[in-house]
């Protein structure tokens, strides 16, 4: 079953997101866009991955962390909703979580090892959904979405740090 992006809406929050996720499967672009995640990390000195923009910033390598925490709360969300749960969750607070990951003390291989688990999970769970849970709907942040659209929002999420890696942390550095 191919999952193709959800039709235009007013998706909140999340618009910027899908926005920047491809209009392809989204199986294709899930494995797509880990690829892309895996050599841009793993092609990176550890001055790089160490790099802040400006300060109180993350460093690259916790743009990664958070990636890898972003990826389960994405598929919790999506699970819950199509599994016809409607109960509210709360929004986490991204930034307690990047400073208690600990990223620093981890190496890049072992956050990226973590992250493509969680991707190839996320795999797994849309291609065992059938075509009625992947529209079913509920509550996050402030809106209803839907399950399809909240995986390409998880897709956009990632090509939204990938650009903020490149553009506001490795340009600045050369």
């Amino acid at each position: 079953m191919q999952i193709m992006p959800p039709p235009a809406g007013d998706y909140g929050f999340f618009n910027n997101y899908i926005s920047l996720a491809p209009s392809t499967d989204l199986i294709t672009a899930l494995g797509d866009n880990i690829n892309e995640i895996k050599v841009l990390a793993l092609d990176l000195s550890k001055e790089q991955l160490d790099l802040r923009y400006a300060p109180g910033k993350w460093t690259v390598k916790e743009n990664f962390a958070h990636l890898a925490d972003a990826e389960r709360n994405f598929c919790y969300r999506m699970m819950r909703i199509s599994r016809g749960d409607h109960g509210i969750l709360p929004v986490f607070d991204i930034h307690t979580f990047v400073v208690n990951a600990h990223a620093e003390s981890r190496s890049i291989e072992s956050i990226i090892e973590e992250l493509e688990h969680l991707r190839n999970a996320s795999i797994c769970m849309f291609r065992g959904m059938t075509p009625a849970m992947i529209d079913l709907t509920g509550p996050a942040r402030d809106i209803t979405i839907s399950v399809r659209a909240l995986g390409f929002a998880m897709v956009g999420h990632s090509y939204h740090h990938l650009a903020s890696i490149k553009e506001k942390y490795l340009a600045s550095a050369i």
